[in-house]
């Protein structure tokens, strides 16, 4: 794939969260990238804590940003932790209760990232990350499966806006499925080094 410029949009994923930015996961795609793609310009505009409305924000009125995008032949995203992050923080809660409103703002605020997206640049290659279980590791494990159902749905989300905007799903959930001890940090919420190495050679492969 010809690419001249990489822009990786999102939240403390995409910023590198608990390693040096050289070990974040766009970091080490870009490097990847450059084996084929020695003039590879990459932008690194992860923001720790971004939630999809916070995105959405950011395309609307950050004109820096926005040219960035239209000018970026490829665009990998991570975004939606943040929206569940209250659900996944405190998983023993009603979630029935809670899920509706959290999923109806996360799935319009996605749209509108897909539309700014598109009408800034209709010929990028997009590639959009799915949201690991980061409780199967840590003192909250016994609340995985309530953690599991939220994360099913909210990557049925992410796969179909996908779908809608041309984008390309990498699937991190399963590459991270089985290994959650091995590739999450000792936060129990960010991939450590070795999760992030995962992230790129994932996204690097779809």
């Amino acid at each position: 794939m010809k690419v001249n410029s990489y822009l990786a949009l999102g939240d403390s994923i995409t910023a590198g969260y608990g390693v040096e930015s050289p070990f974040s996961f766009p970091s080490l795609y870009a490097a990847f990238l450059r084996r084929h793609n020695p003039d590879l310009q990459m932008l690194n505009c992860g923001i720790n804590g971004l939630s999809t409305g916070g995105l959405v924000d950011l395309l609307q009125t950050n004109h820096r940003l926005r040219q960035s995008v239209s000018q970026a032949s490829l665009i990998t995203l991570t975004i939606g932790s943040n929206d569940l992050l209250d659900l996944i923080r405190n998983p023993n809660q009603r979630m029935s209760v809670s899920l509706k409103p959290i999923f109806c703002s996360m799935d319009s605020n996605l749209m509108k990232i897909g539309d700014m997206l598109r009408r800034l640049n209709p010929r990028a290659t997009v590639k959009v990350a799915t949201l690991y279980n980061p409780r199967l590791v840590g003192p909250y494990g016994q609340y995985c499966e309530q953690v599991k159902m939220v994360l099913d749905n909210a990557n049925e989300m992410i796969v179909s806006w996908s779908k809608r905007y041309g984008a390309v799903p990498v699937y991190i959930n399963r590459e991270f499925r089985g290994k959650e001890h091995l590739l999450i940090g000792q936060d129990y919420l960010h991939p450590n080094a070795a999760g992030y190495k995962v992230m790129a050679k994932a996204f690097a492969r779809y």
